[in-house]
Parts: structure tokens; C-alpha cells; sequence
């Protein structure tokens, strides 16, 4: 099987010859005849997306009207591009080509959600293509970006003859189509937080800071780096937390975390979340359990003397003889991811850390 090669159209003023290449038997099997499609003008995957102005590493134009007819088995067909400025090209290739990404971003396919994908695509075929790179390690095979739902539902159903209409992007690696099907979900439809948490995992897993993390997704360091919580709870709270994704989100998490760190015991957490899950109790309600059960692992100690403070219009800061500092404020409510980010930078140094915090997030629509 022979992959199509991904090039942009060239403008009208240059001219550019096609390579003739050798073309496999002819199948005994009569293919299918090519369908024209519009091009593919953008991978539409957000600000992660590679741009479609930047060059493709294969200079040659998509010229020829019908630009690759089907292999021996009749799996990979390639669709003509239009005229359209640097385009993408769109081929049909075979749904069981197709391996799972290392890096993928969901974790969570419910069988509902693969029956109501196969519903939609077995009425109304598939309207967008998938995204794909060519797997390196196993030639005539492909590596997912965008569209495992897609993929996973035609295997199980059996349906649109298996064949799939794909872009396949020969100029990126397996991290970088991952990152394009994370922004495409996102916006399409955002992931869980379990989801998320590990997706991060996986890139922290390689090395990379929440720093760098924070770089791609957008999102605030001190919110994003909660996510690093889940990796620490016990396998019985994150079997919750696959099974009830939108109950058990990352405060929940944090929330979980905050009474495992104090009471050095898995069990009171494991209890707590299933009683929170079970009965469906309220964020409050589990927030105030926590505080209990926490409160009750304090010693009484005194304070040691104020040796600094400052006071201001809207709060104070205080440091103490032992090193300790407190801050109590009131934050505007536009201007609270400014303070994080900015105390996050002030604190790091001292700190030397950037492990989770262990309270909540304050943005979270369950408070």
C-alpha cells in the first residue's frame, strides 16, 4: 500500500512537473471509482494546529485529477485536491490501519458514546475527515490523531465499508498530531478532567514541566499543575473518577488529596469518595468534610511572634519568627488569575517546588 503524498497547491505563475511513479498490479477485486472532494484549506485544530501557509516539505502540486486510485486491496485511495492554495489532500484509507497514539488525549470512550457516533456516521456518513501521520515502525500503517471515536465506532459497527476519509500529515510526529487532536476536542467537545489529568501525566511522564505544558495549553500554571494530583490518589478513588468523570472532577480530586496528605491514609479517602459519589452528595458538602476530618489531625500549637508585617487597604501580610508567612486578602474577583500567576513566580524561588497545590481550585462552578 502507497501513501499520497501531502503537498501545497502552488500558485498559478509557477509550474511544476509530476513524477510518474510505478504503480502496483491492479486488483483483481474492481476498487471503487474515486469521489471528488473540496479541499481540506486548514487541519482546524486551533491555535496547536500547524498553519496551512507553512511549507509542506514535498514541493510537488496536486495536478492530476484522480491522483492515486486504490491499492492492491482496494484500502487507500486518494481524493483530488481543488485548486485551493496550499491544501491538504483527503484520502480513503482502511479503519483497521489505523493504531492508537501513545500520546492520546481522551481516555474515556463509553460504550453509548461509540453506539451514538456509529448511529450518526451509519445515517449520515462521515462529513470530516481524521487526522493521521504514517506509523514509522510498521510501513502502510497509520497513527491517530484526531477521530479514534470515528475509528473505534466503524470497527465496531462494521460499517461505511471500513473506509475512512482521512488527511494524512507526512510533516508532523506522533507528539505533534497529538497535541492537534487534544486542541480539536477541546473545541469540539472539551475533554473530562480525568482526561486531561492524564494527558498531562503522559507529557510529564516524559520529562516535560508544567511550565512547558502550561506554554500549550493556555492555561495558568498554578491551575493547570492540579491536575498532578490524580497520579498521587489511591487505583480505588481513580476508578471513581473514570467511572464519574463529571462528578469526580480535579477539585474533587484536590479535595481527596488534601485528607490523604494529612491523614498519611488512603482508606478515609477511598470511604469519603464513595459515600460523595454513591448518595451524590454536594461539592460543599464533601469540602466540609474534609475540613473536619483535617481539623481534627492539627495540633494545637501557639503561633510564634510577628516579626514583619505589612498592612494594606484590601488585606495583610505577615511573617513569623519560625519563617512562616500569611497572607489574607481579597482578590478581585478579574484579577485572580494575574495574582496566581504572579505568586506563582514570587514563590517558586523560596518554595523550590512545583508540586500541586492541595486546595481547590476557586474557580470551579461546583462551589
Amino acid at each position: 500500500m502507497r501513501r499520497a503524498p501531502f503537498a501545497p497547491v502552488q500558485d498559478n505563475q509557477a509550474e511544476t512537473s509530476v513524477k510518474s511513479e510505478t504503480r502496483p498490479p491492479a486488483s483483481k477485486k474492481p476498487a471503487p471509482p474515486p469521489l471528488i472532494l473540496p479541499a481540506i484549506t486548514t487541519p482546524g485544530a486551533g491555535a496547536l494546529a500547524r498553519t496551512v501557509d507553512e511549507p509542506v516539505e514535498s514541493p510537488s502540486p496536486v495536478s492530476n485529477p484522480v491522483a492515486e486510485q486504490a491499492d492492491e486491496r482496494g484500502q487507500h485511495q486518494s481524493l483530488p485536491s481543488s485548486a485551493a492554495s496550499h491544501a491538504y489532500e483527503v484520502v480513503f484509507i482502511s479503519a483497521h490501519d489505523i493504531d492508537p497514539n501513545r500520546f492520546a488525549p481522551r481516555e474515556i470512550y463509553g460504550d453509548n458514546t461509540l453506539q451514538e457516533r456509529a448511529d450518526s456516521l451509519e445515517a449520515n456518513g462521515q462529513r470530516d475527515p481524521i487526522h493521521v501521520i504514517p506509523n514509522p515502525a510498521k510501513p502502510g500503517r497509520f497513527i491517530i490523531g484526531d477521530g479514534w471515536t470515528r475509528v473505534q465506532a466503524v470497527r465496531m459497527r462494521d460499517i461505511l465499508n471500513l473506509q475512512l476519509k482521512a488527511i494524512i500529515h507526512t510533516d508532523k510526529s506522533e507528539e505533534d498530531i497529538a497535541w492537534m487532536g487534544y486542541a480539536q476536542n477541546e473545541e469540539r467537545e472539551a475533554h473530562t478532567d480525568f482526561d486531561r489529568a492524564k494527558f498531562y501525566q503522559k507529557w510529564r511522564d516524559q520529562g516535560w514541566t508544567w511550565e512547558q505544558i502550561s506554554k500549550k495549553t493556555g492555561i495558568p500554571v498554578g491551575s493547570l499543575s492540579q491536575y498532578g494530583n490524580y497520579s498521587k490518589l489511591d487505583v480505588d478513588i481513580l476508578h471513581y473518577a473514570k467511572r464519574h468523570p463529571e462528578k469526580v472532577s480535579v477539585n474533587v480530586v484536590n479535595q481527596l488529596w488534601r485528607l490523604v496528605s494529612a491523614k498519611k491514609s488512603a482508606e478515609a479517602a477511598i470511604s469519603l469518595c464513595k459515600t460523595f459519589v454513591d448518595n451524590d452528595e454536594s461539592f460543599r458538602w464533601l469540602k466540609e468534610r474534609v475540613d473536619s476530618l483535617t481539623m481534627e489531625q492539627r495540633p494545637d500549637r501557639k503561633s510564634s511572634p510577628v516579626k514583619f508585617q505589612r498592612r494594606y487597604e484590601h488585606g495583610h501580610f505577615k511573617q513569623r519568627s519560625d519563617g512562616k508567612i500569611e497572607i489574607v486578602g481579597m482578590i478581585p474577583p478579574d484579577k485572580l488569575e494575574q495574582f496566581n500567576e504572579t505568586m506563582d513566580k514570587l514563590l517558586r524561588p523560596y518554595f523550590g517546588s512545583e508540586e500541586p497545590s492541595n486546595i481547590n481550585t476557586p474557580t470551579d462552578n461546583q462551589q
